[in-house]
């Protein structure tokens, strides 16, 4: 399967397939590269980069540069790092960048090959459901700083986005289910034709076959696609992308990796659509939907205690969507839905300046519930070209 991505004036395949590891070899060589930068984590590397660098290093010059695995790794000192050992190895303007791994590896190698010579050329081949179903489908490229996430980036489109979803069968429980969570935010925020088909294929083992996962993938690349192909910065109708991100992102931070992107998101979305409710807007019957999607999909519900309240609440004020209206004081700008599929929208954007106080309690009740879960009740090292590495390094982050 190819498809195009078309992000504003952006356009870039998209090329899905099973067991095509040679085929992704090819367009790989195809590009005549001066160098590959096979940008990985310390999981990834040894899983796929390494066979990655061991294929193409007789045709092209490839080299393996490998980043602690981990969200709190992604920040400025980690692109940094990464750049030098790209440019001690030979780097130059006709070189590629690799990004071989999910989300976190995309957004750091993304920063990376837009900044090196002011931009050379991009490859995402995405190891994880999270990042083919979502974050290889943006421009946005971003690392976090001390107080936040995703606070500092740009916008720099790929020359092409290379899946394998045999690449998936390695994934762990969290982060099949991470990516599960954003799929569920698609179908629940964008797409709700998609609702009938996830009730069905759900599963709380998070255990799917090729077929299944290639439907989902599927599903969530006409989801995206239809709201930011004419917002390719994503500030417009492409802000629904962030429905369960404002509370969501001050989750996973305070969490300092003890929950996944796509869980913390999750856990955004049961915020989010529990206050569009008090608000008047969402019924009750959507608030369960969010609940149910996720349980089916293993996520969990309620927030855990080991999360400290009082620092989400403070989190939230580095939003990253600060500014986009004029909130009053004590308020925060968040994506709440009407319906399924129907967010609300003010001054031009799907955002709606709601009370932190509102916020506050009710992530209060949901880390406290009254209310059980829903229950089912039916189904940098750097190698040198052409090594493969004995063992993995991890470069401090």
């Amino acid at each position: 399967m190819e498809v195009e991505i078309r992000l504003g004036s952006v356009r870039y395949p998209f090329r899905l397939g099973t067991d095509c590891l040679g085929a992704i070899v090819e367009d790989l060589v195809a590009m005549s590269a001066s160098r590959l930068l096979i940008v990985c984590d310390s999981n990834t590397g040894p899983l796929f980069g390494a066979e990655l660098v061991e294929r193409l290093s007789p045709r092209v010059p490839a080299n393996l540069l490998i980043h602690r695995a981990g969200e709190p790794y992604k920040d400025l000192q980690a692109v940094g790092t990464l750049a030098d050992s790209a440019l001690q190895l030979g780097a130059d303007r006709a070189s590629v960048v690799v990004a071989v791994g999910g989300g976190v590896i995309g957004n750091i190698a993304g920063l990376m090959a837009a900044l090196l010579f002011r931009g050379i050329r991009l490859v995402h081949i995405p190891t994880s459901l999270i990042a083919m179903s979502d974050s290889v489908l943006s421009l946005k490229q971003a690392v976090n700083a001390c107080v936040g996430k995703n606070l500092m980036g740009t916008f720099y489109a790929p020359e092409s986005v290379l899946a394998d979803t045999a690449m998936l069968r390695s994934l762990p429980f969290r982060e099949t289910v991470s990516g599960l969570c954003e799929v569920v935010k698609n179908s629940l925020a964008i797409r709700p034709s998609m609702v009938e088909m996830l009730r069905t294929s759900l599963r709380q083992d998070a255990v799917y076959d090729d077929e299944t996962m290639y439907e989902i993938i599927s599903e969530s690349i006409l989801a995206k696609a239809s709201v930011t192909e004419d917002d390719m910065h994503e500030c417009r109708a492409g802000l629904v992308l962030e429905y369960g991100h404002t509370v969501g992102h001050a989750i996973e931070y305070t969490a300092a990796g003890g929950l996944s992107h796509g869980q913390a998101i999750g856990l955004g979305m049961v915020v989010a659509a529990e206050v569009s409710h008090r608000l008047g807007h969402l019924d009750q019957e959507a608030v369960a939907l969010h609940r149910e999607l996720l349980t089916r999909a293993g996520a969990m519900v309620t927030i855990p205690e080991e999360v400290d309240l009082d620092e989400v609440m403070h989190r939230l004020r580095f939003d990253n969507k600060r500014g986009y209206l004029a909130d009053p004081a004590e308020s925060s700008a968040m994506v709440l839905l009407g319906g399924l599929g129907e967010p609300l929208w003010h001054d031009g954007r799907p955002l709606v300046s709601v009370p932190m106080a509102l916020v506050g309690e009710v992530i209060n009740e949901i880390a406290c519930p009254e209310i059980p879960n829903f229950e089912l009740v039916s189904p940098v090292e750097t190698v040198e070209e052409g090594r493969v590495p004995d063992t993995v390094g991890a470069a401090d982050g």
